[in-house]
């Protein structure tokens, strides 16, 4: 078999596209880490604030859906520098970047302002006031850190746009073990620092994504300090016509994101109005969910690039292979996590039980409850595990050709379904959290179904976010034999 057409070897193929995505795997994993170890951290300091972990959830959901738009936006970034590059247009690429981290700076002192009406989400579903208290601390807390976060993001965009992925890698490697030593200190009031429980956590992640970002700025310009390639310091004027087009592309990108959020915020939240069995028990499954499914979304951000710089290359035949090769690493890596959750769910749930007083939480009733049910919640999540990653691929690919419109359209008319699925259940015919994670299942399934269909349908291969005049290639001539993936 000739390279050409060797699945591993080819242009495009297994070890390209895990080459580049292997490091964003890793990095993906360093967020979730992030997030499972401030809720680990929490669990073992439950003797003293019982509903910290559940509280750090909800409201950390909270957060990520009040920044969803704005981060999608600075993330699409990436598929701008991507295309800018693979057309051979690399003088584009600091000024894009640097639009990117303005906006996030221009974003901060809005989300600020509108703390109050979110944290109303708070009450509006009826938790106890014991534990709005906590969500609004942990959720204050942590949106000192969204201007960082996305900045940031914009700035790594820097990076996976020129396939650069192991920067962005050993970054969050370090970061993750930066706001591990600052759980350590700041939740148990360890070397000299005080204890301050939920709010040490969330201002643990805060100074975590501040130095996220600063790590990524200093890296950027030494990257380009001789050649000055990418003209990173020339690049940093302000270009209102330039954001406008990110924000074009982005928002659509970042409405899916935000929907997507806001829909499973309002799901956990609907939970968490149960009882306190449902709500432990769904904030340990989902925060095992996020543990498996933020890697995937590693692969998608790698698909995005890849599928961008072949298209900036017009190549679309590529920009398919790539898809589909990612495709298959995502049905094995899928495959291997729903199967563990299926046969070995004690050696997961034990993480959480670790470290806590048994005469407090280990061999009470409700602990025992919330067991129990978490090994059916896995059974669900390893259900939907694969075509989670799938979707995550087409995603990622469909965003890599600025296909963002069409992903937005789709979002406002399936998102509404999870929770209105789920409180029809509940009101109407007196149903439990198992039909929530049924309608949750189905719901899944749902997006991929769609995701799958507009791939297949191949518009997307004729889009661009670039500017039209920088598009000079020619187009591709396919193989002899057609064959491209």
């Amino acid at each position: 078999m000739d390279k050409e057409h060797n699945w591993w070897t080819r242009p495009c193929g297994g070890f390209d596209v895990l080459r580049q995505a292997v490091p964003l795997i890793i990095s993906g994993g360093c967020i979730s880490l992030i997030n499972f170890t401030d809720r680990l951290f929490l669990m073992w300091h439950s003797d003293v604030q019982p509903d910290a972990m559940t509280a750090s959830l909800l409201a950390g959901m909270l957060f990520w859906t009040a920044i969803a738009i704005p981060l999608a936006a600075a993330g699409l970034v990436t598929t701008f520098v991507a295309q800018y590059h693979g057309s051979g247009n690399d003088h584009r690429v600091g000024h894009v970047v640097w639009q990117g981290i303005w906006f996030g700076f221009v974003v901060m002192p809005v989300l600020l302002f509108l703390f109050e009406p979110f944290a109303l989400v708070f009450i509006l579903f009826g938790h106890e006031w014991e534990l709005v208290a906590l969500e609004r601390t942990y959720y204050f807390y942590t949106l000192l850190g969204c201007g960082a976060a996305i900045s940031a993001e914009a700035a790594a965009s820097f990076f996976r746009g020129l396939g650069k992925m192991r920067i962005e890698m050993y970054n969050n490697v370090f970061c993750l073990f930066l706001n591990i030593f600052l759980d350590y200190c700041l939740i148990f009031g360890n070397v000299g620092f005080p204890e301050w429980g939920l709010a040490g956590a969330a201002i643990a992640t805060a100074i975590t994504l501040w130095v996220r970002f600063l790590i990524y700025v200093v890296l950027m310009f030494v990257h380009d300090y001789n050649a000055n390639k990418f003209q990173i310091l020339r690049g940093m004027r302000l270009d209102l016509p330039l954001i406008g087009r990110i924000c074009y592309y982005g928002i659509p990108a970042g409405l899916y994101t935000f929907i997507d959020c806001l829909t499973f915020t309002a799901f956990v939240l609907l939970i968490g109005g149960m009882g306190t069995v449902q709500r432990n028990a769904t904030t340990i499954a989902f925060t095992l969910n996020s543990f498996t499914f933020i890697p995937l979304n590693g692969i998608g951000i790698s698909v995005t690039s890849m599928v961008g710089n072949q298209l900036g290359k017009n190549r679309p035949d590529m920009a398919r292979r790539v898809t589909m090769t990612a495709q298959m690493i995502g049905c094995v890596y899928a495959g291997f996590f729903g199967l563990a959750f299926l046969v070995c769910p004690e050696l997961f749930l034990s993480l959480f039980a670790a470290y806590t007083n048994p005469e407090e939480f280990a061999v009470a009733e409700e602990f025992a409850a919330a067991h129990d049910l978490c090994v059916v919640l896995l059974r669900f999540i390893a259900l939907y595990l694969f075509f989670d990653s799938s979707l995550a691929i087409f995603f990622g690919a469909l965003r890599g050709a600025g296909d963002t419109i069409f992903i937005a359209r789709l979002v406002g008319i399936l998102a509404p379904l999870l929770p209105i699925g789920s409180v029809i259940g509940i009101h109407y015919f007196g149903l439990g959290v198992l039909w929530c994670w049924t309608v949750l299942t189905l719901y899944v399934v749902a997006y991929w179904f769609c995701l799958m269909l507009r791939y297949c349908g191949r518009v997307w291969e004729s889009m661009r976010v670039i500017e039209k005049e920088l598009i000079h290639l020619p187009k591709p001539v396919e193989t002899s034999d057609n064959r491209t993936f």
